[in-house]
């Protein structure tokens, strides 16, 4: 099947070179990279790893094209992208990266946390995937498959947390696309299977592919919100700030000790 495949990263790449008079070495990202979502944690990194921007894919591929931004931490060279939300999106440019040179991605971002134990911006560290989505059944994931992350990458990103902060969690995170679609008694069946977090499907599809491709992955959340306490605006908080600086720091140490590995 995957060589019947009508578009894959090194046809975009090819056709990237072609129309920019570019060679694939121009394409190419640091080996460690970090995914997020927060314009105030790329602020934030900016600051840390000396981040420039480069427009990467953007100019040629609409689905993955994303810029990036490229500075190095304690030497150690780092990529960091700000994609689209979402699942599909994830799906292209996971593999965009890993073609382009990606060894070590981890996703750096909030989820839902779920269960009374966590609360308002706790960190989490996921274990495992599960729950359905709409992007890995593409990629031959069973709907009831739970997806391992790679247990060097968990214990590494639990031992960085466990140094600056009491308040995190390890364990399960369920893909759940549909925001409005929570219910309690989900919730609770939820726990039963070890989950203490959620969100729309980016963890599933980024497991899924690194683990197919033999790329190191991990993922490190701060909780915005709990099903259980109800809607609580955390990003007009200050706090809110801290903790996600604070995340930064986590994966930055993190991606360095996996270098010294």
């Amino acid at each position: 099947m995957k060589d019947n495949l009508c578009l894959t990263s090194k046809d975009v790449i090819q056709a990237a070179m072609k129309a920019s008079n570019k060679k694939l070495k121009d394409f190419q990202i640091d080996p460690n990279v970090m995914i997020i979502f927060s314009g105030g944690l790329l602020t934030y990194l900016k600051e840390k790893a000396n981040l420039e921007e480069s427009e990467w894919l953007l100019p040629f591929h609409p689905y993955g094209g994303e810029k990036i931004h490229r500075g190095k931490y304690k030497d150690i060279s780092i990529t960091v992208i700000l994609p689209q939300m979402g699942a599909s999106p994830m799906a292209s440019i996971a593999e965009d990266l890993i073609f382009c040179g990606a060894k070590v991605i981890l996703l750096v971002c909030g989820s839902w946390g779920i269960g009374e134990k966590v609360k308002l911006l706790d960190y989490i560290i996921p274990t495992h995937g599960l729950g359905p989505d709409g992007t890995t059944i593409h990629y031959g994931r069973e709907l009831n498959e739970e997806i391992e992350v790679n247990k060097e990458v968990v214990e590494t990103l639990t031992a960085e947390t466990e140094k600056r902060t009491n308040n995190y969690h390890v364990g399960k995170n369920y893909s759940k696309e549909a925001f409005y679609r929570i219910n309690k008694q989900e919730i609770d069946e939820l726990q039963k299977k070890g989950c203490i977090s959620m969100e729309n499907g980016e963890f599933n599809v980024l497991a899924t592919i690194c683990n197919q491709t033999n790329t190191k992955f991990g993922a490190i959340f701060y909780s915005y919100y709990n099903p259980l306490d109800g809607w609580n605006i955390s990003w007009r908080d200050e706090r809110y700030k801290d903790c996600v600086n604070l995340e930064g720091d986590i994966a930055l140490a993190t991606i360095g000790r996996l270098n010294k590995m």
